[in-house]
């Protein structure tokens, strides 16, 4: 089993902040590591959690890059109940369109760098992200979606990678094991896995969560021991 050092709430990431062409980008982990991540964070940007995650799984080995796809605006608790800040959100900085240059950009650098497996993460909002970039993107070895949010049936029938999908009790569960139960059904079904965190809030692994509460944090770290466990097995590096 692969060791995960465990999460504190209190946290100083060890990263680097620096830019590929014209994004901020946040940097850590082995630079040229054969397995690279690139991370789509959730709709509050970045956050010490998000950071946290970040350096074990760079401690582990991977490469690991997290752009700034919002370019400096953030969303606040607020706009997440106001229906016209939302459809601009998503119409925006939050759209695929918006973003896909950008994940082009942080693969390549990833592949570039050294990287012959290069996966993708995507928090609450990110996992729509993510999830398209399994559909539309080749040269992906696969994706871990955490707490997603946005998420339909249509989506899985669509993905060209294994997934790794670890949804939240709030989440249509019903939809995310039909849609688990068509991933079997393709090539790497077999390397695909959902597991549920029935016991926690929304959001638990980036800003909402308390990381302070132990049996909080210890779901957090259940979920990269996942995430680290997923990308080791089922997405294998090239010679």
């Amino acid at each position: 089993m692969i060791k995960v050092p465990p999460v504190v709430a209190n946290y100083t990431a060890k990263g680097e902040h620096g830019k590929l062409g014209d994004i901020d980008c946040y940097f850590t982990g082995k630079k040229d590591s054969k397995r690279g991540i690139f991370v789509n964070y959730d709709a509050f940007r970045y956050h010490p959690n998000v950071f946290q995650i970040c350096d074990i799984l760079g401690s582990l080995g991977y490469c690991v890059v997290v752009p700034d796809l919002f370019r400096g605006e953030t969303l606040t608790m607020e706009d997440l109940g106001n229906p016209v800040a939302m459809c601009k959100f998503m119409q925006n900085s939050g759209s695929w369109n918006t973003s896909k240059a950008s994940y082009v950009q942080g693969l390549e650098y990833l592949r570039n760098s050294g990287a012959t497996s290069v996966g993708v993460i995507g928090f609450c909002w990110g996992g729509k992200i993510a999830l398209t970039s399994l559909q539309e993107l080749g040269g992906i070895v696969g994706g871990a979606i955490v707490h997603p949010a946005m998420v339909t049936s249509d989506d899985f029938g669509k993905i060209n990678a294994p997934l790794l999908a670890l949804p939240y009790n709030d989440e249509d569960l019903e939809m995310f094991k039909t849609g688990y139960a068509e991933l079997r059904t393709k090539p790497f079904g077999a390397k695909c896995r959902l597991e549920s965190f029935v016991d926690v809030v929304y959001g638990f692994c980036g800003p909402r969560g308390d990381w302070s509460d132990p049996a909080i944090a210890k779901r957090v770290n259940d979920a990269i021991q996942l995430i680290a466990t997923f990308f080791m097995t089922s997405c294998p590096t090239k010679s």
